[in-house]
């Protein structure tokens, strides 16, 4: 486990902009996680799509999106509740919402075992930038949230 003196210099080094990336993907996931917890999901997916929605498209540097997945997924790590692949793609879609040809996937799996397991991921053009799993792993789309 790294030291708390080691996160302090890592967040030292960080850039103001990433400063600011982090802070956002927090309150996404916090905000996010809260409203699958409180809100039926007919009512959370009309919430996240008007906070979502914008009318103005423009692609993205590979670099940005890098980085709103890295400000996701460290985020993520580091908060004190559990944000497992859902939220951390409805957060991923929504820093970058503005990005085209952005879906959020939804899949499901029935493992040799017989159990169900359902995964989200967002891609871009067809290439998971967010949620992928191992090559063992085959999930079927079931659903594609633009």
């Amino acid at each position: 486990m790294k030291s708390l003196h080691t996160y302090r210099n890592r967040w030292k080094q960080l850039r103001n902009e990433e400063k600011m990336l982090f802070f956002k993907a927090s309150v996404s996931l916090l905000l996010i996680k809260s409203g699958l917890l409180l809100l039926p999901f007919p009512t959370f997916r009309k919430v996240y799509n008007r906070l979502a929605k914008s009318d103005k498209k423009k692609d993205v540097s590979g670099q940005q999106i890098d980085a709103a997945v890295w400000a996701v997924k460290s985020a993520a790590d580091h908060l004190p509740v559990e944000l497992l692949c859902l939220p951390r793609a409805l957060a991923t879609k929504y820093l970058l919402r503005k990005v085209p040809a952005l879906t959020l996937e939804i899949g499901v799996e029935i493992t040799p075992a017989k159990v169900f397991e359902a995964h989200a991921w967002v891609e871009k053009n067809g290439s998971v930038i967010i949620g992928d799993w191992p090559e063992t792993v085959s999930y079927q789309r079931l659903w594609v949230w633009e």
